[in-house]
C-alpha cells in the first residue's frame, strides 16, 4: 500500500463501522500561559495593559499533512465595573484540511480586591464552534497511480455544523503564588453523528500553580533575575496530562523548559522556550520533540509553536485596580 494513503481514510471507516462512542479532544499549547484566555477565561483583562495576541502552532512536521493550529485573541480592562472582556479564535486544521474546528470565544471576568496583596477573579465564557468535514481532500489506493501521483478524486462530500458551549474560570494570586483552575465544554457540544455513533467534546478540567521570585532580590544593585516554577494539570475524559516547567527571566529576556507527561506513561515530551516581552510587544517560540515507549522519534514527532502578541495603553486619567501575576510564556 502507497506511503501517500491519507490516514484519516481509515478513521473514516473505523468510525462508520464501528458500534463504540467517540470522544473528541481540543488542540493543545506549549506556550499555555502566552494562550491564556485558551487556559482560564478569568483571565480575561487581568493584566495593566490592552492585549493582542496570535500564535502559530505546527505539530508532527515529519508528516506530510501535518496538524496546524492558528488562534488570535484579544482582551483588555472595563475599568469602570472593574470587569474584564475578551475574544479567542482558534483554527485547528488536520490532514490539509479534511478536518477543520474553528471556535470563537466571547469571555466575561469580573475581579475583586480580597486584601492588599492577594487578588480574585471569575471568568465565564460563551463559545461558537463550527466545524468543517471535507472528504472529498481524502486519499484512498485506488486513487494513488503506479508512479506515486494522486488521480481522480474520492466522490465524498464534506459537511459543516454549528455548536455552540460554555466554560467557566477562577484564577487568583497572593503575594508571590498565582493559579486557577477552568472547566470548558460544560453542555459537552456533540461534534459528529454517523450510523448511530455520536463524537463529541467531553468537558476539560484544568488546574494551574505557579510563582514568581526575584533570585536576585537581597541584591541591591543588580537587576531582577526572576524564577517562576509553574504545574498545570489538564484532564478530558480518561485522558491525562501534567505539565511541569519554569521560567528565567532576565532584562527582557525569557527562557523556560517544560515536561509535558502523559500519565498513562507511554510518551514523554520536552518543551523548550525563549521569547523576549517589554511593554509594547512579546514573541515567543517554542520547540518540542516526544520520547516514546519506542525511544526518541525525531523531526517526525516534533512541534513548533511561535507566539506575537502587542500591548496597548490604557488612556491616561483611568482608575487603576489591580492586577493578577501570570507568565508572559
Amino acid at each position: 500500500m502507497s506511503k501517500g494513503i491519507n490516514t484519516i481514510a481509515l478513521i473514516v471507516l473505523i468510525v462508520v463501522v464501528s458500534n463504540i462512542r467517540l470522544y473528541a479532544q481540543d488542540p493543545s499549547f506549549s506556550q499555555l500561559f502566552f494562550n491564556h484566555l485558551y487556559l482560564n477565561p478569568a483571565y480575561a483583562g487581568a493584566s495593566k495593559h490592552i492585549r493582542l495576541g496570535m500564535v502559530y502552532r505546527n505539530q508532527w512536521m515529519g508528516a506530510k499533512t501535518p496538524y496546524t493550529t492558528y488562534g488570535v485573541s484579544y482582551d483588555q480592562t472595563i475599568q469602570s465595573i472593574k470587569s474584564g472582556a475578551g475574544i479567542n479564535l482558534i483554527n485547528d486544521v488536520q490532514s490539509n484540511g479534511v478536518l477543520q474546528r474553528t471556535s470563537v470565544d466571547f469571555i466575561y471576568a469580573y475581579g475583586v480586591q480580597t486584601n492588599f496583596n492577594s487578588h480574585l477573579r471569575g471568568g465565564i465564557q460563551t463559545s461558537l464552534i463550527v466545524k468543517n468535514q471535507n472528504l472529498s481532500n481524502l486519499v484512498f489506493p485506488d486513487m494513488i497511480d503506479p508512479n506515486g501521483n494522486i488521480v481522480g478524486n474520492s466522490g465524498l462530500s464534506g459537511k459543516t455544523s454549528l455548536m455552540y458551549d460554555f466554560g467557566v474560570g477562577l484564577a487568583g494570586d497572593w503575594d508571590i503564588f498565582y493559579g486557577g483552575i477552568a472547566v470548558h465544554h460544560l453542555l459537552q457540544p456533540v461534534e459528529a453523528s454517523v450510523g448511530g455513533q455520536t463524537a463529541y467534546l467531553p468537558r476539560k478540567y484544568t488546574v494551574h500553580l505557579g510563582c514568581e521570585f526575584n533570585l536576585y532580590k537581597w541584591y541591591r544593585f543588580k537587576q531582577k533575575l526572576l524564577f517562576s516554577p509553574n504545574i498545570i494539570y489538564i484532564r478530558q475524559q480518561k485522558f491525562q496530562q501534567l505539565n511541569i516547567g519554569f521560567y528565567f527571566t532576565r532584562f527582557q529576556l525569557v527562557a523556560g523548559m517544560w515536561l509535558r507527561e502523559n500519565l498513562d506513561l507511554k510518551s514523554h515530551t520536552f518543551i523548550l522556550t525563549g521569547g523576549y516581552s517589554n511593554d509594547q510587544f512579546r514573541f515567543g517560540y517554542s520547540y518540542d520533540f516526544g520520547i516514546y515507549d519506542k525511544g526518541f522519534r525525531g523531526l517526525a514527532t516534533s512541534t513548533h509553536e511561535v507566539t506575537f502578541g502587542w500591548n496597548f495603553e490604557y488612556k491616561k486619567g483611568k482608575r487603576k485596580f489591580r492586577y493578577i501575576k501570570c507568565p508572559k510564556f
